[in-house]
């Protein structure tokens, strides 16, 4: 039985080692026993806190696009306008790759077993479908506010969605072959000429 307290800090441990091993070793090549090691605990305390490996593997799939979220939705709560947030969200797309390096391995990692796994794909599709719910709310508020063309903002949730992915994928793969800032500029400035 773990200390009083423990709890909530054991279970961040063996999540952060396992993001750390998914990144090293890939989800297919990861063991309980790699896990255990880089957090510093025995096996037995992380099938005390995860049922198994798959449960550990959700459990780490759901903590990371949580902290992704809610990362995007505390830097845009302050902002007034739909216009701000657009710009904004766009912002922090270009910042993941640096600011949250282990997002796209990790992501990567569990898309290719998605089509495998319906539990995998079942978590990635609601976080791809929480996350353009989100972009089309600050959309619609830029409508409202006569900011954002109705007619163009149908389809940008999707594009916006795309976008990021698409760069934080290439980004992963080969740094060195585009500048993040540069691509988040030209990105606004079409979005400004749109609009």
């Amino acid at each position: 039985m773990p200390k009083l307290g423990m709890e909530e800090i054991r279970k961040e441990q063996v999540i952060a080692a396992t993001r750390k091993c998914i990144v090293e070793k890939g989800v297919l090549h990861l063991s309980i026993k790699d896990v255990a090691a880089e957090a510093g605990v025995s096996t037995g305390v992380i099938y005390y806190y995860f049922e198994n490996k798959q449960d550990l593997l959700l459990q780490v799939l759901k903590e990371t696009f949580r902290r992704s979220h809610d990362r995007v939705i505390e830097s845009l709560a302050p902002l007034d306008s739909g216009r701000e947030k657009l710009f904004k969200h766009i912002e922090n797309i270009s910042i993941v790759p640096e600011d949250n390096p282990e997002f796209f391995p990790l992501l990567m990692n569990y898309l290719a077993q998605a089509r495998h796994n319906p539990e995998f794909a079942n978590i990635i599709k609601k976080f791809f479908g929480n996350l353009r719910s989100f972009i089309r709310e600050y959309l619609d508020q830029g409508i409202e506010g006569n900011e954002i063309d109705p007619d163009l903002a149908e389809q940008l949730p999707v594009m916006i969605l795309a976008m990021g992915l698409g760069m934080g994928v290439m980004w992963t793969i080969e740094p060195d072959s585009f500048d993040i800032s540069s691509v988040e500029a030209a990105w606004e400035k079409l979005i400004d000429n749109t609009f």
